[in-house]
């Protein structure tokens, strides 16, 4: 009889065993699914890698060309206006991720398609209180606060739209974006592609192909 009973907690510790090993299972694959298709994670992601550029906006404006000559010489020395501006700026690319430009798509077991929308300018800014400036005055011109004011408004609409031009610039930023999701999924064991708006889809995790046998 205390066989009997012996065997029975036995096989009730065994099941018992098993459904722990079961649900813990299904626990682990539930909580490893939801960290890998958590928005807010990769929304955070995103803003970690975005890429900050620096560099120095310039430009001359003039009223005189380059041309030579007694006349030119003479309009140079009573009403040239020439004001050159130099002033650094910081430019920040990344993506601007949101619930209605991101989506995460599990496509079958293990397997992830992140759609996000293509790297862009987020901020331009230039560092004023750094601006360097000359200036070159005909007789009969004086400097003017307006004069500067303007050509400095000029010079940020030029150097912005040169900045929000630039793809060199928001290609670094999307492989920024590419190196860390691969230290934050490779971990997690899925396949994963990401998609930049209307791009090709890239594969994280590209499968190494065989190296084709060769024959002598």
């Amino acid at each position: 009889m205390k066989l009997r009973y012996l065997v029975i907690v036995i096989v009730l510790l065994a099941l018992l065993s098993w459904l722990a090993y079961f649900f813990g299972k299904q626990q682990g694959n539930v909580q490893v699914t939801n960290i890998a298709t958590n928005e807010v994670l990769i929304k955070e992601i995103a803003e970690l890698a975005s890429l900050e550029v620096q560099g120095n906006a310039e430009i001359t404006e003039s009223n005189m060309d380059n041309s030579d000559g007694i006349i030119q010489s003479i309009r140079k020395a009573f009403i040239e206006q020439t004001i050159h501006l130099n002033i650094p700026y910081v430019a920040k690319y990344g993506i601007q991720a949101d619930s209605n430009t991101m989506e995460i798509i599990v496509k079958e077991d293990k397997s992830l398609l992140i759609r996000l929308p293509e790297a862009k300018l987020l901020s331009y800014e230039m560092r004023l209180d750094k601006a360097t400036q000359s200036s070159t005055q005909g007789w009969l011109k004086s400097e003017s606060y307006n004069s500067y004011n303007a050509v400095q408004q000029k010079l940020y609409k030029q150097a912005r739209a040169e900045a929000e031009a630039s793809i060199k610039n928001k290609e670094v930023a999307q492989e920024k974006l590419i190196g860390i999701l691969k230290n934050y999924y490779k971990p997690l064991g899925y396949k994963v592609q990401v998609q930049f708006g209307d791009q090709k889809s890239i594969e994280l995790f590209p499968v190494l192909e065989t190296p084709a046998a060769t024959t002598e």
